[in-house]
């Protein structure tokens, strides 16, 4: 615990501290977001939507952090919205959130090729830097607290828009998804990017161990971790550790690899999945997904951890 400064104090009474405790709750209940807004814009020719979840607490006096969060190939941002648990979060930690949608219902990841000719005539990473630029125009958002999470392709894409628009964003936090093969050939990041990351050990859709010579090779997941360690600048030598087992004994193990000391304040976080399978870490999978995208580790939540990363690693 930090020590506060002018030395320690009497710890209040308990009536005090339950006081404290039921107000904090009270303010933690009635925080809320609200409804998602649907919004478009026009890259490339063609026009591009989101949903926006603004917290009702948002008046315009400070400036906010924005999160943008992908949804995997098939997907569309209402689905990851509803299942994600960040639009929730939006409302409790004062933040806004975005939503978007990717042509054709899939995100240019930096793989061999474009993965329609959709998103090749409409670049997904310049319809990033559209959104913010809209959303500059119609609210306070604080530039130096800009990230992006996504699942699955929107997790792969992720790191292709951390490559490409490192001056605009802050740290990401992609969940079952690694780098494109192709990003490391011909994009690094100019600017430090903070990454957090899930992935399972039996992941069979976004594979542990990558994949190549196909429109969906990605590298592995000690490949991309090293990559944006070296990016960043970070020491190359991770403080390990292990979370608890799950209270519900999901059948996974949950390693934490941390790499500090990157440039500009930058680190890299890898929660590594052991037996976790292609699912977001504390999100109850559909009993039925489950028999396709393996076990969920229900001892982490990636939403809280993630956020909780965020809110240390803005832009110096």
């Amino acid at each position: 615990m930090a020590r506060i400064p002018g030395g320690p104090r009497a710890a209040p009474a308990p009536a005090v501290r339950r006081r404290r405790a039921w107000l904090a709750c009270l303010l933690l209940c009635n925080a809320a977001a609200s409804a998602p807004l649907p919004r478009s814009l026009v890259v490339g020719g063609v026009e591009r939507h989101y949903l926006l979840v603004v917290p009702d607490s948002y008046d315009g006096a400070a400036a906010v952090p924005l999160l943008f969060v992908f949804h995997g190939k098939g997907g569309d941002g209402a689905a990851i919205e509803k299942s994600c648990g960040l639009a929730e979060l939006a409302g409790r930690r004062n933040f806004i959130a975005v939503f978007p949608d990717g042509l054709g219902r899939v995100w240019n990841g930096g793989r061999t090729m474009p993965e329609s000719l959709e998103s090749a005539k409409s670049d997904d990473v310049d319809f990033v830097s559209g959104m913010i630029d809209q959303l500059e125009a119609g609210y306070r958002i604080d530039r130096k607290r800009i990230f992006a999470s996504g699942s699955s392709n929107g997790a792969i894409f992720c790191h292709t828009l951390a490559a490409r628009l490192s001056s605009r964003i802050a740290a990401i936090g992609p969940v079952s998804g690694s780098l494109g093969e192709s990003i490391p050939g011909h994009y690094r990041a100019p600017s430090p990017v903070s990454v957090i990351s899930f992935n399972g050990t039996d992941d069979h859709l976004v594979p542990y161990a990558g994949t190549s010579g196909s429109d969906h090779a990605v590298l592995s997941v000690p490949d991309t971790i090293a990559y944006w360690v070296k990016a960043d600048g970070c020491s190359p030598n991770p403080v390990v550790t292990t979370d608890p087992q799950s209270p519900l004994d999901d059948g996974t193990t949950v390693v934490r690899l941390r790499y500090g000391n990157g440039a500009a304040g930058s680190e890299v976080q890898a929660f590594i999945i052991g037996h976790g399978g292609h699912t977001w870490p504390g999100n109850r999978t559909d009993p039925e997904w489950a028999k396709t995208a393996g076990k969920t580790a229900m001892s982490i939540s990636a939403t809280d951890l993630m956020w909780a990363f965020f809110e240390g690693h803005p832009k110096p």
